[in-house]
């Protein structure tokens, strides 16, 4: 491990270090005594938000995160995850299936990860997840349609255009079939006022399959009445985490 940075505070281990020209980190209880070798993988936005994955650390969880090149799912991204994950196992001994946490586009991140490698799957924290590039960031639906760059970041990535996306076989969402098959455990907030990543448009689809499938048991909703995107994160943290160990 070729490490860039390394150092301790509030009774942590941070460590920065490099893998495949890329910036990745790792923190965990600075006590190897009082960590559990389970893993909790940030996709996306590492230091957004950070109240949920900080609680996994006190309890002894080792937290990862991989800096993207882009934020929208592209193949070698996805690739260099998955790689990222089996890497960071070995270095730091502890374990290869994790739960992912994915705000956003990190929750897009999380279903395309389950989807082509369930076997580095403990579960998936999504966040107001992406899961049709229709809705988000193509704004084809009710999203609002502002002048962000999103658009042309998407398109920069996938080298796609607005009629591309129309009949493009990427959409997360069909990778939902693929993440049922696996019977991947999934908690999802999100906020019902969500005017960035309508939820009737990204993540009811997977909550619809998940009940018509008879797994809704592995589904946990966390609706957050009144919220926008943003903030980001569950009503009780508590509740995420019981929901994984139990």
């Amino acid at each position: 491990m070729k490490i860039l940075n390394e150092y301790k505070y509030d009774s942590l281990r941070h460590i920065e270090f490099d893998f495949k020209g890329k910036k990745a980190i790792a923190i965990m209880l600075e006590d190897e005594s009082k960590r559990n070798g389970k893993t909790i993988f940030k996709t996306e936005y590492f230091g957004a938000f950070p109240n949920l994955q900080n609680e996994f650390v006190g309890r002894g969880y080792t937290l990862i995160f991989l800096e993207n090149r882009n934020r929208w799912g592209t193949t070698s991204e996805i690739d260099d995850q998955i790689e990222f994950i089996d890497y960071a196992a070995i270095e730091l001994g502890i374990s290869n299936k994790v739960i992912t946490i994915g705000m956003s586009c990190g929750g897009m991140m999380s279903i395309l990860i389950a989807a082509k490698s369930p076997n580095h799957i403990h579960g998936l924290y999504i966040d107001a997840p992406v899961v049709s590039f229709l809705s988000c960031p193509a704004r084809l639906g009710n999203a609002i349609d502002v002048h962000d760059g999103m658009w042309q970041e998407f398109e920069n990535a996938w080298k796609m255009t607005k009629s591309d996306i129309l009949t493009f076989k990427g959409h997360p969402f069909y990778m939902i079939d693929k993440l049922i098959e696996n019977k991947i455990k999934i908690y999802m907030a999100y906020g019902d006022s969500d005017k960035t990543v309508p939820y009737e448009e990204n993540g009811i689809a997977i909550e619809r399959a998940y009940k018509e499938n008879g797994i809704e048991h592995l589904l946990f909703l966390d609706k957050k009445v009144g919220v926008d995107h943003h903030p980001h994160g569950p009503t009780d943290i508590d509740s995420v985490i019981n929901f994984f160990e139990k």
